[in-house]
């Protein structure tokens, strides 16, 4: 038992230096945006790779406006903010993270994703019609837009059920967003498979793997809920497990495209989620393609619910390196099938 427990232990360690993403080249700092933060899950996406972004080793960069929120109208910013300021304790994101885009125009999303290694998106969004922020993108009075949330909206912010359900509007943000992606040169998407999104899962992973950009789709298993009260020092409350099935890109055929899991979940806190993405940006190569199949065992026994152990200012979320364990394992499988 003490030789098995010995062999573990040292795997897991050697598995904590597997680092394939933009964490394993850590002075070629890369940018990121998120596109709707100001939704929930959104935001706290956002919040983790700000934080993750001011320390050094992740890879991330915290330069020239990144992580850079991507959204229709400034009611997103505001939304962001306050779950900043709450979530995150008091931080805050001005007007150089902030880009008011038309989503209707491949080469306005484009021009914003200019010089951007990596973007964090959604499937379908919740949605809202909203009047054109002035001095942006409009071209006469009194213009409406359609705003998104990823996933639902927060901070003030509302959802508009005749848009929510409308599969058009949906495809259509979808499919300009990873047009614009390959017109700027992004080189890995990272794309949240949403709730609403259930019923037309395989319709988004297909298309996803009919773009041919390189991505990383992660598919919650059990319904997400929000931890209450959550700061970035409670961390990892979820006993996670991450599946990984490989994404054949540029292809239309359908047997290309992962099943959806069987496997029965508890609920899946969102903010993991978001911790979930910023990790993977860290640890999984970005020339891969693959689908994570996340499912929970319920809170894991050692969660810090409130309790700051340690330097917390050394850490962009703590316990996060139960996410780099359970990532490095999968990058590690992944790299094996590839030799």
């Amino acid at each position: 038992a003490a030789a098995a427990a010995a062999a573990a232990s040292q795997q897991q360690n050697k598995n904590k230096q597997q680092l394939f993403g933009c964490a394993a080249t850590p002075l070629n700092k890369q940018k990121v945006a998120v596109f709707g933060a100001g939704g929930y899950l959104g935001a706290c996406t956002f919040g983790y790779l700000q934080r993750a972004a001011a320390l050094y080793g992740t890879g991330l960069s915290n330069q020239s406006g990144s992580p850079r929120l991507i959204s229709a109208t400034s009611r997103s910013s505001l939304a962001m903010n306050r779950v900043l300021g709450k979530n995150f304790v008091l931080s805050y994101a001005g007007e150089q993270h902030v880009r008011l885009t038309d989503m209707t125009s491949v080469e306005a999303i484009a021009a914003r994703l200019s010089g951007y290694g990596a973007v964090v998106i959604g499937t379908m969004y919740s949605l809202e019609e909203r009047p054109v922020t002035g001095g942006t993108y409009e071209t006469s009075p009194n213009q409406k837009t359609i705003e998104f949330y990823l996933d639902e909206p927060k901070g003030g912010a509302d959802s508009d059920d005749d848009y929510d359900t409308n599969m058009d509007v949906h495809c259509e943000l979808f499919e300009n967003t990873l047009e614009a992606c390959k017109v700027a040169g992004v080189q890995h998407v990272v794309v949240i498979e949403t709730p609403q999104t259930k019923p037309h899962g395989d319709e988004f992973l297909s298309k996803l793997a009919a773009s041919g950009v390189s991505c990383t789709y992660i598919r919650c298993q059990g319904d997400l809920v929000n931890f209450n009260d959550h700061t970035h020092y409670k961390g990892i409350q979820g006993d996670l497990s991450i599946q990984s099935t490989p994404i054949k890109t540029t292809t239309s055929d359908d047997d290309d495209v992962p099943s959806p899991s069987t496997t029965t979940s508890a609920p899946i806190y969102r903010e993991d989620v978001a911790a979930l993405v910023c990790q993977s940006l860290q640890s999984l190569d970005w020339t891969k393609s693959q689908c994570l199949t996340v499912t929970s065992k319920g809170d894991w026994d050692g969660a810090v619910q409130g309790v700051v152990k340690g330097r917390q200012d050394r850490a962009w979320c703590a316990n996060s390196q139960i996410l780099a364990n359970k990532l490095a394992v999968v990058a590690a499988a992944s790299a094996a099938t590839a030799e």
